[in-house]
């Protein structure tokens, strides 16, 4: 009876032991299987790395290069030897070295990704433009392990960017040429008019002449503005306000002390399409208000306020003189003044408005998306 359970717990222990070296057979199997997937991902990736059409580098740890593809030795036409390291460095071009070192250093203590742009040395003995763009990587535990890189030649968009830049800055020269020009035909035509009318001797005929006169220089105060200005296509309407009053005044106010001007403005940088309108409109209201608010020697103030609100511009030319004629429809004058602020108003899609209660003003508001 002993016998036979001893047989029976050895037919167990050899069934256990049999079990066990299929699992450890089974796990050997399973380690090379495992292996040689590493084995054919290994080789997968460097065959990729080899063959992406890109410029590839590998750094360890310590920040040096252990690694670069086909691309990159056929770019530079040195040995993977002489390349390794630090070597590599001694292809940048001098005037970039230390802007990439501090790139490189900063990201690499960081663990950050980087792009950087640099002239590596070419094969034929020319610099060419890079764009090197760089990540750490890390292993299956999670640990840092290098940095990994990808490089492309940006030669020819580094050409083509200075060839629109050129073109750009051709153009704004000309653009500049153009308002300088601009603005010395209507200041001949303001002086054409101001010398033609020291030969009228009718003073309503000599009011005409000096109203084209002030419309035209209005306009050459705007090309004037844009020629100097950095900006071709916008220019800060309130410093233009201010000059353009300044000259009106001057031209229609002999006691400076009996009219006062004050001027409320945003800091706003206005389109030409824009300016150009407003500007006139700005100029027939001022000489309206300078004209016609204040006869017979009366004192007074002209006030003028811009400013945004939401999305509208808001324009008030205001003048605490004897008011506008209640009689008088504005918007159905044979005043050519008032007739061009009425057109140049409905040119800008805006809305005038007026009110006489106390002296005369004018509101004009206007969309300002439509010129942003």
């Amino acid at each position: 009876m002993v016998d036979k359970k001893t047989n029976e717990q050895l037919l167990f222990e050899i069934a256990g032991l049999k079990k066990r070296i299929f699992e450890l057979e089974k796990l050997e199997t399973d380690g090379e299987k495992i292996k040689k997937d590493l084995e054919k991902s290994r080789d997968f990736f460097i065959n990729l790395f080899e063959e992406f059409p890109a410029l590839i580098w590998r750094a360890n740890t310590d920040g040096k290069c252990d690694y670069f593809n086909k691309n990159w030795l056929a770019f530079t036409g040195r040995t993977i030897e002489e390349e390794f390291g630090d070597g590599w460095t001694k292809g940048v071009h001098k005037d970039d070295f230390d802007r990439c070192l501090d790139i490189y250093l900063t990201s690499f203590k960081a663990r950050k990704q980087f792009e950087m742009e640099y002239r590596l040395l070419h094969n034929t003995g020319e610099y060419r433009w890079i764009l090197d763009l760089g990540m750490p990587f890390y292993d299956l535990d999670g640990d840092f392990a290098g940095y990994i890189g990808s490089c492309y030649d940006i030669t020819k968009k580094k050409e083509l960017l200075k060839q629109l830049e050129k073109s750009l800055e051709e153009k704004d020269l000309l653009l500049k040429e153009i308002h300088h020009r601009a603005k010395n035909n209507l200041m001949i035509i303001s002086s054409l008019l101001n010398i033609q009318s020291t030969y009228i001797k009718d003073k309503e005929s000599q009011e005409i002449f000096k109203e084209s006169q002030n419309r035209a220089r209005s306009m050459a105060i705007i090309h004037e503005r844009l020629y100097q200005s950095v900006n071709l296509k916008k220019i800060d309407f309130s410093d233009y306000i201010r000059t353009l009053s300044s000259e009106l005044f001057h031209a229609y106010v002999d006691d400076s002390a009996r009219i006062r001007l004050e001027i409320n403005l945003d800091a706003i940088f206005l389109d030409i399409n824009l300016a150009i309108p407003l500007g006139l409109i700005i100029n027939e209201l001022i000489t309206n208000s300078l004209k016609h608010g204040f006869p017979e020697g009366r004192s007074g103030k002209i006030t003028i306020n811009f400013h945004e609100k939401e999305n509208l511009y808001e324009l008030i030319v205001e003048d605490n003189g004897i008011g506008f004629p209640e009689k008088l429809d504005f918007q159905n004058t044979p005043s050519l003044g008032l007739q061009i602020v009425n057109s140049l108003a409905d040119q800008i899609d805006g809305e005038i408005y007026l009110d006489r209660s106390q002296g005369t003003v004018f509101t004009i508001t206007f969309k300002k998306s439509k010129y942003v």
